[in-house]
């Protein structure tokens, strides 16, 4: 067995300048910017590769996966332990997690982040803030409108971006590194009763720009953002059942998958959401979430996609109803998917069912290290690893005064500007 990372830290000293970046841009301050066009630079390919090396399969495994935090508002021990056992790709905030303070909600972030600098990787902590319906934090930050609101509104791009930037940089100040937003995908006529308010336009070319505008705010701030959903939601709730979508990503036409193609081409595109969705057009027998042929043979080599590739949750019916969630975890894994959402407590099953897989030889080594590395590279970008003590700069070490008194002047600017957004209508 390869040894734990918590002890190989000096194979990346020689990355010391290349960190420290990376804690700036974490920390979500301005003038920082990375292309995307060719997506990872070569430094941060190298800092991912030297970190991989030093991983177990164990810890490989585990950083597959996207998990629910837990009914806590805090940070426990019961958190750390398990995390220190089983150290996860990240985790999930719902709203049950968040305190009515923004200082308990840093509290319980920054908390996290400790614990997960402790073994030098930081897991990501993710929310849902698309904004409207979807808005963990309603109360707290500014409270963003539906993508369809803003999709109609009559101000214009510049103003809609400046909304983007206060929101994104609230979610940086509060300790979210991850947020499954924005809807990229258009509102179509199957997608009607799921998304009719979480869809920016029924044209494919305006909801990629205002979904590109929220995702370039966010990567300036410091914060993933992760379109959704790939190649679309169909023709039902996939909470419910199975879904089917009449998208066909192959085409280079196809309307459905036409926002991601052009984020894709614009090089905006870090992170993408896969839909548990039949696609009876690529003649595709499984869900995309289980099909090499859409997330390999379509996304990455058509494509040419080097982004994240995250699946929604394996526990949604959609899933269940026809296959063990676990088996499931696995077969996504095989099939090309990076980094998985499994929303249920047993993910220590998970885990081990993957760990088994690759002992076996079902998911080979070659696929876990290129699911691994991926994750790995955008941690870097995102400064969820930690650099040499010397001149490391961390979100947990700001002032804990002067990031409360920018948060709340974020979001007294950001509500202003959303009541001047509305007065227009």
């Amino acid at each position: 067995m390869q040894k734990s990372i918590h002890f190989r830290w000096g194979a990346v000293i020689p990355l010391a300048a290349g960190f420290v970046l990376m804690g700036i841009r974490s920390a979500g301050l301005p003038g920082l910017s990375f292309s995307s066009l060719d997506l990872f630079h070569s430094e941060e390919r190298r800092a991912a590769r030297s970190i991989l090396s030093s991983m177990s399969i164990e810890e490989q495994c585990a950083s597959l996966l996207l998990v629910a935090y837990g009914g806590t508002k805090q940070c426990t021990e019961q958190f750390a332990s398990r995390y220190r056992a089983l150290p996860v790709g990240g985790v999930l905030l719902f709203a049950y997690n968040i305190p009515p303070s923004i200082e308990g909600l840093m509290d319980l972030t920054d908390g996290i982040r400790r614990v997960g600098e402790e073994r030098g990787v930081v897991p990501f902590v993710a929310i849902d803030h698309e904004g409207g319906t979807v808005l963990r934090l309603k109360g707290i930050t500014t409270d963003l409108p539906d993508a369809r609101e803003l999709g109609k509104a009559k101000v214009s791009e510049e103003t809609i971006r400046e909304l983007y930037r206060f929101t994104s940089r609230q979610l940086a100040l509060l300790g979210i590194s991850m947020n499954l937003a924005p809807v990229v995908e258009p509102l179509t006529q199957e997608t009607l009763s799921v998304l009719s308010r979480r869809a920016f336009s029924s044209d494919p070319e305006h909801a990629a720009r205002l979904g590109e505008i929220y995702l370039q705010e966010m990567q300036k701030a410091g914060v993933l953002g992760v379109a959704k959903h790939f190649p679309g939601t169909g023709n039902g709730d996939p909470h419910e059942k199975l879904p089917e979508s009449q998208a066909k990503p192959s085409d280079s036409a196809d309307p459905y998958t036409l926002p991601f193609r052009i984020l894709q081409k614009k090089g905006a595109l870090e992170a993408l959401m896969v839909s548990h969705v039949l696609l009876p057009r690529e003649g595709a027998r499984e869900p995309a979430t289980l099909s090499s042929s859409i997330l390999q043979k379509v996304l990455r080599s058509q494509w040419g996609f080097e982004g994240l590739v995250l699946t929604d949750d394996f526990r949604m019916k959609s899933l269940t109803q026809a296959i063990d969630p676990i088996e499931g975890v696995v077969r996504s894994i095989e099939a090309g998917a990076d980094l998985v959402m499994y929303l249920g407590s047993e993910y220590p099953r998970v885990h081990q069912a993957l760990v088994n897989a690759v002992r076996e030889g079902r998911i080979p080594l070659r696929r876990l290290n290129e699911a691994v590395e991926r994750i790995l590279m955008v941690k870097v970008r995102y400064g969820l690893v930690r650099g040499p003590s010397e001149g490391k700069i961390e979100l947990s070490g700001w002032d804990r005064s002067k990031r409360i008194t920018e948060f709340h002047q974020s979001k007294k600017e950001g509500d202003v500007l959303l009541r001047e957004i509305f007065r227009r209508q």
